[in-house]
């Protein structure tokens, strides 16, 4: 009888060895790269969201070329990559990036803590909300270095990127961004980079900055779009080697100072920089071609010609080639009467005194 029981015991013991594990494939918890694909059997998960969820901090989500019909990804652990590989991982004909197109109204993605990368994504949002958000409802200005890169965003009844309120070196690079409304990317935080992205047909805004100081906007390409670049509020920001065109407005500074626009290109826009009620900043070396109205037009609260803006060695494509060019533009004068008084327009002249021959190269 001993004997009986020791040869049943051995049986269930290799059975038991050979029990398919719940997911696809058997993850190893030392090893911390994740897989993701939409095909079953061929990576640890079929799901993001489910990769994301098991993942720990330090970990990398690979997911391989496929269509992921998810939404309310959110990544709630730091130092968490999440890279989209552009082929097939094993059965199946998917190739480029992995797609995400949702059917539901969540964000896509968003990254709640530090030190989250997340790249080479297609996502294509079609009911409202944003695609990629950092930061919580209650965003933290403790959240830091999150880079979004090299994703192409489409998404007509929302934004495409949005970080608000939260903390330092934050990178918004190489994506392109089509068909979003109202903006393409909208940001707040105490540092971040945003640069060489394409910004593509955006109802309102390609690039919106809110309240933001000392912050660099450089080398996107944004085409028609409402308003390419608008800084809100902002201060000590630089804008440089942007080529913006076919927008209502090339660039438009609202109630933001000491700002510097310097070597970007801003063609085919109404309005080439438009200043609403700043003072102080530099307009430097930037191309305005055929542009059709005022170009630029600004426009202040109250008179003060002691805090004009400079404009110095911007190349114009209307200007005659002798003397400065004359930038027209209004002055708003408010006469105090009842509750808000009335503003009354005057026009007012400034000058680029020494504007260049031919246009930069940009």
């Amino acid at each position: 009888m001993k004997k009986r029981y020791l040869t049943v015991g051995i049986i269930l013991l290799f059975i038991g060895t050979c029990i398919i594990p719940s997911t696809t494939s058997e993850l190893n918890p030392k090893n911390n790269i994740i897989t993701v694909d939409d095909e079953p059997g061929d990576a640890d998960f079929t799901s993001i969201k489910e990769a994301v969820n098991y993942s720990s901090p330090g970990d990398t989500i690979e997911v391989y070329s496929g269509i992921y019909r998810e939404d309310g990804i959110r990544i709630l652990k730091e130092n968490v990559n999440l890279l989209g590989i552009d082929h097939e991982l094993g059965e199946g004909g998917d190739t480029g990036k992995p797609f995400i197109k949702p059917d539901g109204s969540a964000t896509v993605i968003i990254v709640e803590e530090s030190y989250v990368i997340v790249s080479n994504f297609r996502i294509e949002k079609l009911s409202s909300s944003t695609c990629i958000r950092l930061g919580s409802d209650e965003a933290s200005r403790n959240q830091n270095n999150n880079t979004i890169s090299d994703c192409n965003i489409c998404n007509p009844h929302g934004n495409g990127i949005v970080f608000n309120g939260i903390g330092r070196d934050i990178n918004i690079i190489n994506n392109t961004i089509n068909d979003c409304n109202p903006h393409g990317i909208s940001a707040d935080s105490l540092d971040f980079t945003i640069k060489d992205n394409t910004i593509t047909s955006c109802t309102h805004v390609g690039i919106d900055i809110q309240l933001c100081h000392g912050k660099n906007i450089s080398h996107n390409t944004i085409r028609f779009c409402g308003t390419g670049i608008r800084m809100y509020y902002g201060s000590n920001n630089v804008i440089c080697g942007n080529n913006i065109g076919s927008c209502n407005t090339g660039i438009l500074n609202r109630l933001g100072n000491d700002n510097t626009i310097s070597g970007n290109n801003i063609e085919l826009c109404p309005f080439g920089f438009s200043n609403e009620c700043g003072t102080r900043n530099s307009i430097i070396n930037n191309n305005f071609k055929e542009c059709w109205y005022f170009l630029p037009w600004f426009e202040v609260s109250f008179i003060d010609f002691l805090k004009k803006d400079k404009w110095i060695g911007n190349y114009w494509d209307n200007w005659k080639g002798v003397g400065p060019k004359r930038i027209f533009g209004i002055m708003v004068i408010g006469i105090p009467l009842g509750e808000f008084g009335i503003p009354i327009p005057i026009p007012r002249f400034e000058y680029d005194w020494y504007p260049a021959k031919e246009p930069y190269d940009i």
